[in-house]
């Protein structure tokens, strides 16, 4: 019924050892050359994202947004992040990362740096739309880069140290925001939450540039490594045993799906804190935005630390299932400590670190699972289905939660939701989840 791609497997000769000491050797020699600028590139990404979550602090009051209209205005992003979600992975397929990631990276910090001139509601929703349109194929086209430089067996790890760049963006980003936003005020006649934008677009720029000299989009086009080492890496990516596949096939294939909504259950579970955690503490009593990027910062500190941690063991040991079941159950439990703790912030910090442990170690493990069962063929647009579908979630999650904090006065009943759903994708995964040892 689904097509299982497997990665070619080493020989079982006495040299098998050997030859697997030296895929880890140049996997670490790929790693150091291509993670680093990606690692900052998503680094700015989910700043870029989330910087609201900060501006909302002064942005509401000058553009008259209430907790509806601020998760309306979030959850755009995802909307036309969906759109062009597809199409982008296709235009990386065909011209290359190299050449295409600069682009988007050039496109969505030009939208950001418009932020800072918006004036009303409708304003910032579309900007916020063209934002998610130009970023759409930054982060599945990754995941699809990936699959050109390393075997499914080292790729818990590598996608763990690329998306420790959401962590980092929290533990540097939170700080940062909240001090630009509280010292810049007024500077040049500009409020901070107008700083703020302009501050997070402009690096797009540089980095950009960066990803064009750095990258390479095959091995085979790679001058840094030895033409042993391009013919060893090669073979541990298997793919000259991987069968061809349609994008009907992509689309008709179980794993896409599945993985569609462990990805949307995840991004439900990490957008669903990321874009309320200002709010969140300020309602507890801090009033200082400095301190509120401090406080933001601890939680996705722990969570980068458990996250290599446990990616690592997860490739370690080859096993996912359980792996990403349990991460499903810690943020079901961050939750219901955050839904318990709303006026305390020592409570919040707990339920939030809780929650972000689980959340920053299950996106890169739910990642391994489609990168594994899709053709290379099938998965230029299967991860962009994937990654289209799933992060719906983070329009989903903060317009929910903005709706039961109008409806209730509280964010309880909309965060017990967000919280339900990590249930159920810690069943779906216990339940679903096969991935063949290879």
């Amino acid at each position: 019924m689904n097509e299982i791609v497997t990665t070619k497997s080493i020989d079982e000769s006495p040299t098998s050892e050997i030859l697997s000491a030296e895929i880890d050797q140049i996997v670490r020699k790929v790693a150091w050359r291509l993670i680093p600028i990606l690692f900052l590139a998503y680094l700015i990404n989910f700043i870029d994202r989330v910087n609201i979550s900060f501006a909302k602090l002064q942005m509401s009051q000058a553009l008259g947004l209430n907790d509806v209209a601020y998760g309306i205005g979030a959850g755009m992003f995802f909307i036309g992040y969906f759109f062009f979600e597809v199409p982008s992975n296709m235009i990386l397929e065909r011209i290359g990362a190299r050449r295409w990631v600069p682009m988007i990276m050039v496109a969505w910090g030009g939208a950001t740096l418009s932020l800072a001139l918006v004036t009303t509601p409708i304003e910032f929703y579309i900007i916020r739309f063209f934002i998610g349109f130009a970023e759409a194929g930054f982060f599945p086209g990754v995941v699809l880069f990936m699959t050109y430089w390393f075997p499914a067996s080292h790729r818990g790890r590598i996608m763990a140290l690329f998306m420790a760049g959401l962590a980092v963006s929290g533990v540097i980003g939170g700080p940062v925001c909240g001090a630009i936003i509280e010292y810049l005020d007024g500077y040049a006649g500009l409020a901070g939450w107008q700083w703020l934008m302009i501050t997070t677009g402009l690096p797009c720029f540089i980095i950009a540039a960066g990803i064009y000299f750095l990258l390479t989009d095959r091995p085979e086009q790679a001058n840094w490594l030895s033409p042993r080492e391009k013919q060893v890496l090669t073979d541990s990516l298997g793919h000259q045993d991987r069968p061809k596949a349609s994008i009907k096939a992509a689309l008709l294939n179980f794993w896409t799906w599945s993985s569609a909504w462990i990805y949307f259950l995840i991004v439900c579970g990490g957008y669903g804190i990321s874009f309320w955690m200002p709010t969140l503490f300020s309602q507890a009593g801090i009033e200082s935005n400095a301190k509120i990027g401090l406080l933001v910062a601890v939680p996705n500190l722990l969570g980068v630390i458990a996250m290599l941690l446990i990616c690592r063991h997860s490739d370690k040991t080859q096993e996912r299932r359980w792996h990403l079941t349990a991460c499903f159950t810690l943020i079901a439990i961050g939750y219901l400590v955050i839904v318990s703790q709303l006026h305390s912030v020592v409570g919040l910090l707990i339920g939030f670190s809780i929650a972000h442990i689980g959340i920053l170690a299950g996106a890169p493990l739910s990642w391994t699972i489609p990168t594994r069962m899709l053709t290379p063929v099938a998965a230029a647009v299967g991860i962009g289905v994937i990654a289209s579908v799933g992060n719906l979630g983070g329009f989903f999650a903060p317009v929910l939660i903005g709706k039961f904090s109008a409806l209730t006065g509280s964010f309880g009943i909309g965060f017990l939701v967000i919280g339900a759903l990590q249930l159920i994708g810690a069943l779906w995964t216990a339940l679903t989840v096969r991935i063949p040892h290879h």
